[in-house]
């Protein structure tokens, strides 16, 4: 979201609480969000989504608990926190959230959104997607591949710098210095924007129904009724969105980077997808001018493909990731209990 629009912590928490729902519905494998708030940047990241009960919540209740017996908590690698919880509303900064499928370590330092900073000035990005970085070696705190990212904003020229050793596929939503969303994608990685006219807020989700669900809570928490809302709709490919504060957008264009790279594993890319991620995927990949992966295609095995199987050169097959995410997406229709859809 380019701005919270919350009222009060509590309507803050209430709204990170349904996101780690939303997401962690399918995403099992991590939970984290980043507010810019007046006292800066705060994150709070966890393995396990459902740990997550609101804005500080998790802290909250282990600080009540004697020293010796904190360090003997289970969620207590479940939890990590950068900066201070803000204290002052209304809330109108930029927030973004990011739900995790594994295709590395599972733990709290490759949990996003990732923060670094440069000259003294903080960055913080979330990603979806898979990546490779065969460029200028860069410091890596972490062995999850998103960090490649965060380090061209933290070392090189940001966006403008992935033409110089990225590879593979990417959605990216993040805050800048200056504490304004920023939102770019390539031409397969899904990436939807809604806005809310009364609020001038816009809002960017992998999923429509998340954009929908997520406008739906902004409004009511500020009371506006009717709304004037619009359909999601995906955003330009290898272009740089920045949301400021003032309502405007600016949008700048990078060059397209390498869309294969034998450093990134099959296996990996389903397992990027997930669930919802392959459900996300869909409308995109059912729209005829939309080309996914660009892949040589492969014949699936008969009778569906359990196991993607790749093409005799290696790269990914294409009819065998439709066919897997096909698949998923009618597992996570049958499975997913969307608990945010009962709640009054």
């Amino acid at each position: 979201m380019s701005s919270l629009s919350c009222k009060t912590l509590k309507q803050a928490s209430r709204l990170i609480k349904v996101s780690s729902e939303m997401l962690g519905s399918s995403q099992r494998d991590g939970f984290g969000y980043a507010i810019k708030a007046s006292e800066g940047v705060f994150v709070e990241r966890y393995v396990n989504p459902s740990a997550c009960k609101g804005m500080g919540t998790l802290k909250a209740s282990r600080d009540i608990l004697p020293v010796a017996l904190q360090t003997q908590l289970v969620y207590g690698v479940d939890y990590d926190q950068h900066g201070n919880i803000p204290s002052k509303t209304p809330l109108l900064g930029s927030f973004i959230a990011h739900g995790r499928t594994a295709t590395c370590g599972k733990n709290i330092t490759n949990t996003h959104p990732f923060t670094g900073f440069k000259d003294g000035k903080q960055w913080t990005i979330a990603h979806n997607g898979v990546v490779d970085w065969s460029g200028e070696v860069l410091p890596l705190q972490t062995t999850c591949d998103s960090e490649h990212i965060l380090n061209c904003f933290l070392h090189l020229d940001g966006e403008q710098s992935f033409s110089k050793g990225l590879a593979g596929y990417a959605a990216v939503v993040g805050i800048n210095p200056q504490g304004e969303m920023f939102a770019l994608r390539d031409d397969r990685a899904p990436l939807y924007v809604q806005y809310i006219k009364e609020l001038n807020n816009y809002i960017l989700c992998t999923d429509q129904d998340h954009c929908n669900k997520l406008s739906e809570m902004l409004c009511e928490f500020n009371n506006i009724k009717p709304a004037t809302i619009t359909t999601p709709m995906m955003i330009a490919s290898y272009v740089k969105h920045t949301f400021h504060a003032s309502g405007e957008v600016t949008s700048v264009s990078f060059a397209k980077f390498d869309s294969s790279s034998r450093s990134i594993s099959t296996s990996s890319i389903y397992r990027s997808l997930g669930s919802a991620g392959a459900a996300g995927y869909r409308s995109a990949w059912d729209d005829d001018d939309y080309n996914p992966y660009g892949y040589r295609v492969a014949t699936p095995a008969a009778g569906g493909v359990s196991s993607p199987s790749t093409a005799s050169n290696g790269e990914v097959s294409a009819d065998a990731l439709e066919e897997y995410r096909k698949q998923q997406a009618r597992r996570h229709q049958s499975n997913a209990t969307k608990p945010w859809k009962h709640k009054k």
